[in-house]
């Protein structure tokens, strides 16, 4: 048998010279028979396929029917199934990733109004969308079940879902806490709430005093006393005249309001201008 063989039908009012416009591009036909009228069946060498079939279409001739025997065929085949095989070990591969990978979080249970507080502890242990499902949930444990009246929390993992199944006391008297308050009038710059519910965002105007996280976390619509785990940090710009020496003037708005960022003093008629940016930060339960 002719090794590396390709067959196929060639179709056109001209059929018949399909066989010496090959020939004369120094292909040779191995096989041609008239299957009916303006069709040939041609058989040709495989490595001269891709010209052959450049060449006849470019005439108009009409290709169909492509078969492969001998080595070509063993070739083909062979293709196929690296390909097939490929294909199999890159599904293989990408199923074991994403099922080794945190694609979603579900927090479960009676402590499920803790979402939040878990969703935050996740992240801060390194447990967020794609990164690797944690193996060793000790840390995770004993953080979660440091929250007010958690008695038991668990951990599930499957096809990329890592759920947290948090269990609250029912007998256990809520921890009451205090609000944190806005250490200055100003502008909030940072805020950080780990436990506790939020009553303003970065951006907000506050006034000194002013509640800015309450001691609740929301059950529905039920308010559950926390203890608060949250800061906060204000800023706003200062400029005050004192009549003073420069380093005095310094001094004295150090006493008054703090360290400034981008600190400015400018001379007046009466004395020195002090410019800068105030920042303070006040803290509950959190270093």
């Amino acid at each position: 048998m002719i090794q590396g063989r390709v067959g196929f039908y060639v179709t056109s009012l001209s059929a018949g010279r399909a066989p010496d416009k090959l020939a004369r591009e120094n292909i040779p036909v191995l096989f041609c028979r008239e299957v009916q009228k303006n069709v040939l069946e041609m058989h040709i060498r495989a490595k001269d396929m891709k010209k052959a079939f450049a060449i006849l279409r470019r005439s108009c001739y009409h290709i169909d029917g492509v078969k492969y025997y001998g080595s070509a065929r063993a070739k083909r085949g062979a293709l196929r199934a690296a390909g097939l095989i490929a294909g199999a070990l890159l599904f293989a591969v990408s199923v074991f990733f994403f099922q080794s990978r945190v694609l979603k979080v579900e927090v479960v249970g009676s402590g499920a109004y803790y979402e939040r507080e878990v969703r935050a502890i996740l992240k801060e242990e390194g447990v967020e969308a794609f990164s690797a499902m944690p193996r060793d949930t000790a840390r995770l444990t004993a953080r979660i079940l440091a929250l007010p009246r958690v008695e038991f929390c668990t951990f599930q993992r499957a096809g990329g879902v890592f759920t947290v199944e948090v269990r609250v006391s029912e007998n256990v008297q809520p921890i009451a806490g205090a609000a944190l308050k806005a250490p200055a009038s100003g502008i909030v710059a940072g805020l950080t709430v780990i436990r506790g519910t939020p009553l303003v965002s970065v951006g907000d105007e506050v006034t000194e005093g002013q509640t800015v996280v309450e001691a609740y976390t929301l059950a529905g619509e039920e308010k559950l006393p926390v203890l608060v785990v949250a800061s906060v940090t204000v800023e706003r710009e200062i400029s005050a005249e004192y009549e003073l020496s420069e380093a005095a003037a310094n001094a004295q708005a150090l006493l008054d309001y703090g360290p400034l960022a981008e600190l400015h003093s400018e001379k007046t008629e009466r004395g020195w201008r002090i410019t800068g940016r105030m920042q303070k930060t006040a803290a509950l339960n959190l270093a």
